[in-house]
């Protein structure tokens, strides 16, 4: 469930399994071997817990495994364990972090602040108060991931955030709807008053202070709240660019706009949803290289007419979908080129008719040589049971 990918500077590459550690891949992905993570010495460990998630830092190669909700020393339900190794999974370090988070933690790594001995900052986003939604609370590293430091200000107070990503210049994003569903107190929280204008808007969360304080931008003519779980909706290609895709509550199709002011404007929504398709299941995601150069994968339909979807969950439809893929690499212009293939022509490989296997749907990787990479999964009899991962690679012009 929710597989994650990342390459390293040398090619080689990991796929998070949602416990015990990683796959691995030395040749371009036509063999994987399972690469188990050990127990940390407190006992705490992989072989439990949730949403299993790999990160590599760009600047030493890093590979970072954490795995939710489940560390022994938290109570056993709270709390990440993380592990990282500095030689591609031979050997691991690891820690507990984050007591107080829950669900669906994730970390990100960008530039360190001017003068830190260690080259990168590390930010590990969890949701706190509530096992689902809440708010999000930010952990940093400046030694690499030896210690943690909770900042003191959380960076939004509504539904799960996305992955996130960091920039060149350090700005860190990540996106959430604003829906109120899961956290009720969101009416009170005084932290990011409550816009009642902003309700089901795709945000962003953006912080250019190293994760000390963040504000909240909305993307006009968005309505996402038919996507409440966390997923890779927001990008920045090496130029700065941010963009961010939904899927619409409004036709359940894929829209992305984009921001060349650290997404504080937006760029008048278009329409990316594959031809020949019709409706999008819950998320689509993107990931973003060189100037211009972004990729977006999602599951979508071809059913003639829109499904029903769950009471006050306008987008979670469920039923037979095919594993998209598109790009562009002028999707800045004003008039951008989109190029998309279907992976599931000859059949249905990711989910089964009638169910939603995988709650990210895709999640995607690009090399610094513009080669990309997505994962899906396919469920076998609902969204929590085990599944099959398959893996597509991608490549520039």
């Amino acid at each position: 469930m929710s597989p994650s990918i990342q390459i390293s500077r040398t090619g080689v590459l990991f796929i998070a399994r949602a416990t015990g550690g990683v796959l691995r891949s030395i040749d371009s992905g036509r063999h994987w071997t399972s690469v188990p993570v050990p127990d940390l010495a407190n006992g705490d460990s992989h072989s439990v817990g949730v949403h299993g998630f790999v990160h590599i830092d760009t600047r030493t190669d890093r590979l970072y495994y954490l795995t939710s909700m489940a560390a022994a020393s938290c109570g056993g339900t709270s709390g990440s364990v993380v592990s990282w190794s500095d030689n591609l999974g031979a050997t691991w370090t690891g820690r507990t972090i984050a007591c107080d988070t829950y669900d669906w933690g994730k970390i990100v790594t960008g530039p360190a602040p001017r003068g830190n001995l260690y080259p990168s900052a590390i930010y590990f986003l969890g949701v706190g108060i509530h096992q689902v939604g809440g708010q999000r609370f930010v952990y940093r590293s400046l030694d690499g991931g030896v210690t943690f430091q909770r900042m003191d200000r959380i960076a939004s107070a509504t539904t799960e955030g996305g992955i996130g990503v960091t920039a060149a210049d350090g700005t860190i994003y990540f996106d959430y709807p604003e829906f109120t569903g899961f956290d009720p107190t969101r009416f009170q929280n005084t932290t990011y008053p409550w816009i009642p204008e902003n309700k089901c808007r795709q945000m962003i969360a953006v912080s250019q202070d190293y994760g000390v304080t963040w504000r909240q931008q909305p993307v006009p003519g968005s309505l996402a709240c038919g996507e409440l779980s966390g997923a890779q909706r927001v990008a920045v290609d090496q130029a700065g660019t941010v963009y961010t895709v939904w899927v619409d509550d409004t036709d359940t199709q894929v829209h992305m706009s984009l921001s060349r002011d650290h997404a504080r404007t937006w760029t008048t929504p278009i329409n990316v949803t594959a031809p020949g398709t019709t409706f999008s299941l819950a998320n689509s995601n993107i990931v973003a290289g060189e100037a211009g150069h972004i990729a977006i994968a999602g599951l979508q339909m071809t059913v003639p007419t829109r499904p029903t979807s769950p009471p006050n969950f306008p987008g979670l439809y469920y039923g037979p979908a095919h594993a998209i893929v598109t790009q562009s690499w002028n999707a800045t212009a004003v008039r951008p080129r989109f190029t998309t293939v279907d992976l599931d022509r000859t059949g249905d490989l990711t989910v089964g008719d009638g169910k939603l296997g995988n709650e990210v749907n895709a999640s995607l990787a690009m090399s610094s040589f513009g080669v990309g990479w997505a994962v899906f999964s396919r469920g076998t009899n609902g969204p929590m049971d085990p599944g099959d991962i398959d893996a597509v690679r991608f490549f520039p012009r």
